[in-house]
């Protein structure tokens, strides 16, 4: 579990993100701000990814907070002293249950635009796959932003090393990348949203270089040097990296 705060003010905003949580129903007064919740764990896309098509999906429950399963949530408090009760509170609240609060994966963190633009520096939490962030946009505005999580990254890129290995020799040529750029897609359609281009685009770089290296170990002779496997590329291109989901 990861709380994140802004402030002690109570102007500022806080983000609690919770492991493993249980919970029936809630009996205080404060309001919470859930970042995801049954949809956004279920539901799946056309392209079979588990975001929603409003992901991250946003709703609020007053008093009576129900929470659909067992999961990883965010839950989004206006001040540090409310996120604070939140914390100490429910390890009582997870005992009736029989639950435990895993402490190694809870944490309080600071995440607030306005402090950004003091200078203060704000924390990060991962969820879904992305990592959540404080940055700049384009007109040097402090907003929040997301990129493919690194410990995500290096998962999917060694997915990949495993699949080509299995492959490589099962197939001909054509017929693998086919099924690669298939993936490629996947990936792009869930991973594509916001902010996250330049890092969609270094997987994809990345991946396509361990395709280079297992592709020409088909046999003792290599298939093809770097300069023909990248026209090998230009007449047979992944798809475009795109926004396919706008989050803010």
């Amino acid at each position: 579990m990861a709380l994140f705060f802004s402030s002690k003010n109570r102007n500022d905003s806080a983000i609690f993100e919770e492991q493993d949580i249980g919970l029936e129903e809630s009996q205080s007064e404060i309001q919470l701000c859930l970042r995801t919740g049954k949809w956004e764990s279920y539901q799946r896309l056309d392209n079979k990814s588990r975001m929603s098509r409003e992901a991250p999906v946003r709703f609020c429950e007053g008093v009576r907070v129900r929470f659909p399963c067992a999961t990883r949530r965010v839950i989004c408090c206006q001040f540090e002293e409310d996120a604070q009760r939140i914390k100490k509170a429910f390890p009582k609240r997870l005992e009736k249950f029989k639950l435990q609060l895993n402490e190694e994966k809870t944490k309080l963190v600071s995440f607030d635009k306005k402090l950004a633009e003091r200078g203060v520096e704000q924390g990060t939490f991962d969820f879904l796959g992305f990592t959540f962030y404080i940055g700049k946009s384009l007109k040097g505005w402090m907003i929040p932003k997301v990129r493919t999580r690194a410990k995500t990254i290096r998962a999917k890129l060694k997915k990949v090393t495993t699949w080509i290995k299995l492959v490589r020799n099962r197939h001909p040529v054509k017929t693998v990348w086919k099924i690669f750029i298939a993936k490629v897609r996947g990936h792009i359609q869930y991973y594509g949203v916001s902010h996250n281009s330049r890092w969609v685009e270094k997987f994809i770089h990345q991946a396509a270089k361990i395709m280079f290296k297992w592709l020409n170990r088909r046999s003792q002779r290599k298939s093809f040097t770097w300069e023909e496997f990248d026209l090998f590329i230009q007449a047979n291109p992944v798809p475009p990296v795109r926004v396919a989901h706008c989050l803010f």
